[in-house]
C-alpha cells in the first residue's frame, strides 16, 4: 500500500467516513505492518493532543514532534523533504468538526485532500460536535435536550449546534444506549450507514459499527420506528423487548461473510425478533452495567468484542471451524485475562499475549 494510500484511510476513519470495504483494507495492512502501525498511532496521538484540554508548553513539544515523525513517514516514499505544517492557521479552526479538520490536513499532506477540504468546509457552517470513546473505553453524556447516551467503545455520535432547538438529529458509528427526553413536537432521529430510528421518548440499543455484519436496534422501553436507508419503503415499529436486525452494506468483505455463514449466523437482510431477558435490562444493553456479554456468537465476532471492550488487538489463528466456533457468558468487572482464561477452557484454545495484541491458536 503506498503511504498517501494509507494515510487517506487513517484520515477517512477519524472523520468517519470510511466505507466498510476500505475498513477492512485499512484493519488487514495493519495488522500486517508494524511500521504502520507505529504511524496510525502517531496519528492517534496527534489527534489527542489537538484535541485535548489545553496543553502545557511540553505538551505543544510533543504534538510537533509527532507532526515531524507523521510528515516524515509521509514523504519517506517520495524523497521529497518534510514540509512544515501550518498549524497555526490550521487548527485555530475551532468551530470546524475537530475530526475533519485534522483528516483534511492529512489527506492534503497526502496530495488527495480537496473532496475532504470542500466538505470540510461545509461542514464547518454547521458546527458540528463530535462526541466518541477509543477501544477499551466507554463513556455517558447528556446532550442539550436532556437525553442521556451511554457510548460502548470505538463510538461516536455527531450532532449539530441546533440541537434540541430547531431539532434533533444525530449521527452515531458504533454503539450507544439511549434514554430519550420526550418532547413529541421534535421527534429524535439517530441516523446510521444502515438504518434510521425515529424516537420521541423511550430506551433503547443500537449497535451498529461498520465492520461488522448487521445493524441491531433492541427495544427496551417505549416505542421506536426504524427504516431501512436502502429501502425506503420498509420500516418497522418496535415495541418493549423486541429487536430488529438488519443486514448491513454488501461491500462488507468476503472473510467477514464467510466466517458467519460457517457459524450458522449469516443473516438475513432483516429480521425481528422477540427477546428473552432475565433482569430489566436486555442482554444487548448489559454493557451499560460493565457486564460483558456473548450471546452464541462466533470467536472472530468475540474477538471484536473483547478489542473494543479492552483496548487490545485480538487476532485469531486458526481454521474457519475454529473461528465460527460459538462463545455464550456473562463477565463482570473481570481482567482480560480472567476473560480470556475462561474462554480457553470452554473453547479448547490456546492463547499468548504479546504487548497489547493477543494471539488465539488451535
Amino acid at each position: 500500500m503506498h503511504r498517501s494510500r494509507l494515510i487517506e484511510l487513517l484520515a477517512k476513519k477519524k472523520a468517519g467516513g470510511i466505507s466498510l470495504k476500505e475498513q477492512f483494507e485499512l484493519s488487514k495492512w495493519l495488522q500486517e505492518n508494524e511500521d504502520d502501525r507505529n504511524l496510525a498511532s502517531q496519528v492517534d496521538t496527534l489527534f489527542g493532543m489537538e484535541y485535548g484540554p489545553q496543553r502545557t508548553d511540553d505538551d505543544r513539544k510533543k504534538r510537533d514532534k509527532s507532526w515531524d515523525r507523521i510528515m516524515r513517514s509521509v514523504h519517506s516514499e517520495g524523497g521529497e523533504a518534510p514540509a512544515q505544517p501550518k498549524q497555526p492557521r490550521i487548527f485555530t479552526w475551532r468551530r470546524i468538526i475537530p475530526l475533519s479538520v485534522a483528516s483534511v490536513v492529512l489527506l492534503c499532506v497526502a496530495g488527495t485532500g480537496t473532496w475532504y477540504w470542500m466538505s470540510a468546509r461545509k461542514e464547518a457552517q454547521a458546527q458540528q460536535n463530535i462526541v466518541g470513546t477509543e477501544k477499551g473505553s466507554r463513556s455517558k453524556l447528556t446532550l442539550p435536550d436532556g437525553s442521556r447516551v451511554w457510548l460502548n467503545g470505538d463510538s461516536r455520535i455527531t450532532y449539530g449546534a441546533s440541537f434540541g432547538k430547531n431539532d434533533r438529529e444525530l449521527t452515531l458509528i458504533g454503539e450507544a444506549y439511549f434514554d430519550v427526553a420526550k418532547d413529541p413536537g421534535r421527534p429524535m432521529i439517530i441516523k446510521t450507514a444502515t438504518v434510521t430510528i425515529k424516537v420521541l421518548g423511550t430506551a433503547f440499543n443500537v449497535r451498529a459499527y461498520p465492520d461488522e455484519i448487521t445493524t441491531a436496534t433492541t427495544l427496551v422501553q417505549g416505542k421506536v420506528q426504524v427504516s431501512v436507508n436502502h429501502k425506503k419503503e420498509l420500516s418497522y415499529l418496535l415495541s418493549p423487548d423486541e429487536k430488529l436486525i438488519v443486514k448491513n452494506d454488501t461491500g462488507l468483505p468476503e472473510e467477514i461473510k464467510t466466517i458467519h455463514a460457517e457459524a450458522g449466523k449469516l443473516p438475513e437482510e432483516i429480521t425481528k425478533i422477540r427477546i428473552v431477558k432475565t433482569d430489566s435490562i436486555p442482554p444487548e444493553a448489559q454493557w451499560t452495567r460493565n457486564k460483558l456479554v456473548f450471546a452464541n456468537q462466533p470467536l472472530n465476532e468475540v474477538a471484536d468484542i473483547l478489542s473494543r471492550w479492552y483496548g487490545v488487538n485480538v487476532v485469531v489463528q486458526g481454521d474457519e471451524d475454529m473461528k465460527a466456533r460459538q462463545y455464550t457468558g456473562i463477565f463482570e468487572n473481570q481482567s482480560l485475562q480472567s476473560v480470556m482464561e475462561s474462554l480457553q477452557v470452554a473453547g479448547g484454545f490456546s492463547y499468548k499475549m504479546k504487548n497489547d495484541t493477543i494471539f488465539i491458536a488451535p
